[in-house]
């Protein structure tokens, strides 16, 4: 069983994930986790693109790294990643992808973080 991500709601404090010049952060302990995770199986991944499907909430998270190439993880790996992140950042529209930058814990709107940087 899994949360159902909501799409509704205000963004909440900078521990659960402030919007800053139209980037999210994630919570720092979710941040460690997921870098954590993701190194020990895809050292080169530098971004982690998360989607979640409706309506059965397929939970999908791809791992990228600098040049933007696909880095393989595991697929259990991908599903918990993308559960993590949506979870810690539940007033985001999930119908969209995001993209989180594992160096920053930034999250942003896929392909936006490449803009910014």
């Amino acid at each position: 069983m899994f949360a159902t991500p909501r799409t509704e709601g205000a963004e909440g404090s900078l521990a659960a994930g402030v919007v800053m010049g139209g980037l999210a952060c994630i919570s720092e302990g979710t941040a460690l986790m997921i870098e954590s995770s993701v190194r020990a199986v895809a050292p080169a991944a530098a971004v982690v693109r998360v989607s979640v499907s409706e309506p059965d909430y397929l939970w999908l998270a791809r791992a990228y790294d600098a040049h933007g190439d696909n880095v393989p993880l595991p697929q259990q790996q991908e599903e918990a990643v993308a559960r993590w992140v949506a979870c810690d950042q539940p007033g985001r529209d999930w119908r969209l992808q995001h993209d989180l930058d594992l160096a920053t814990g930034r999250l942003t709107v896929a392909g936006a973080l490449r803009q910014v940087a």
